[in-house]
């Protein structure tokens, strides 16, 4: 009818309905757990890491999102540590958290398991490795048991004591007062004599030696157990 007025027709209204994925303290915190033992590689077995801002959850539009910390070389070690961690998806970075965390390592420390005296060789028997949780990533204890196999104690070491490299030395092969050869080269010469140690000595370390023929003292080095060197 003319006398109607102009028709109005109902639209439907399309909203585009974007992904979301919601990032928690749980997912953060396993993203910076992931980031410092990829940083920190084979210097301690395991890194804990607890959120202490724990904020609500964070809603990232995009679809998967996937968390990366943003390197810092001013923020390293243990202890309280502020994070930036990036939340990228598609690609794009949607947004950057800033994190308060704070970081502790342990590591699978080598300790004895008996008294040893100074001097005195180390086993396989006399080992064991304990969880020993430590204050810095460059720590100084051994975790490695094939480092001390072999060794002796340069230090008198009661049990359970975490090893440090000063702990160990190479062995003594030779001890004051033990009969060894004198050897002497020069080009295709060689000559041999019998002597006595006048002191302890390592492979590679220089002792005094009596030769047994003449009863004159010779500075040598040792070489082997048993096997002393001069030069002439």
């Amino acid at each position: 009818s003319a006398s109607r007025g102009p028709i109005h027709r109902a639209t439907d209204t399309v909203v585009d309905r974007v992904a979301v994925s919601e990032v928690n303290p749980d997912l953060i915190r396993k993203a910076i757990q992931k980031y410092l033992e990829s940083e920190w590689g084979h210097k301690v077995k395991t890194v804990h890491v607890t959120v202490l801002d724990t904020a609500d959850p964070v809603m990232i539009p995009g679809g998967t999102v996937e968390l990366q910390v943003i390197p810092n070389s001013l923020e390293e070690g243990l202890g309280r540590r502020m994070f930036h961690v990036e939340a990228v998806a598609n690609g794009k970075s949607r947004k950057t958290i800033q994190v308060v965390a704070d970081i502790a390592a342990m590591i699978d420390a080598v300790v004895v398991t008996r008294f040893l005296k100074a001097d005195e060789l180390i086993d396989m028997s006399d080992l064991k490795t304990v969880g020993l949780r430590v204050q810095q990533v460059n720590h100084p204890f051994i975790i490695d048991q094939g480092e001390v196999i072999g060794k002796s104690a340069s230090r008198p070491l009661p049990p359970e004591t975490p090893l440090r490299p000063a702990f160990v030395k190479p062995p003594l092969v030779i001890k004051k007062g033990d009969r060894v050869l004198i050897e002497a080269r020069r080009g295709g010469l060689s000559i041999r004599a019998n002597g006595v140690t006048k002191a302890n000595g390592q492979v590679g370390q220089t002792v005094t030696v009596t030769n047994l023929d003449s009863g004159r003292e010779l500075r040598a080095k040792v070489v082997a157990p048993s096997l002393v060197e001069v030069e002439f």
